[in-house]
């Protein structure tokens, strides 16, 4: 039993590593190098201040911040405004500020990110071959 209750722990552990995280939730973060995946789809802040969206290594969307800060990180703020700081400073902003509420950054399986409360903002690169999850 004791094998058993081991082999199980372990399984749900790798299950959970190998599971994509694919929604930033209010007052959620991303660090340089992290990233939110769903299937071929990779949306990162990388370490040059760009925040990219990727369909299997090819940029889809980019915020045009490549070099405009240091140490940036995205932040989806509680009014649902997704804000690329560096430091104290915004470097860019999707412009999507409401009251405050619980929003979600989703990315998408047809290739879209979204800010839902209501939908609110798009990165407008949804493949026309892909099916939507909403």
């Amino acid at each position: 039993m004791r094998n058993f209750t081991i082999c199980f722990l372990t399984v749900l552990l790798l299950i959970n590593i190998a599971v994509a995280e694919d929604i930033l939730f209010s007052g959620e973060t991303l660090s340089p190098g992290n990233f939110l995946e769903m299937g071929i789809y990779k949306f990162i802040m990388q370490t040059d201040c760009n925040l990219v969206l990727y369909a299997n290594s090819k940029a889809l969307w980019n915020s045009a911040t490549n070099g405009k800060g240091t140490n940036c990180k995205a932040t989806l703020q509680s009014d649902g405004n997704l804000v690329i700081l560096s430091g104290t400073v915004v470097v860019w902003t999707s412009n999507t500020a409401r009251g405050s509420n619980n929003y979600r950054l989703i990315v998408q399986g047809d290739g879209n990110v979204v800010i839902y409360g209501a939908a609110m903002w798009a990165t407008n690169t949804v493949q026309p071959s892909k099916r939507r999850l909403f």
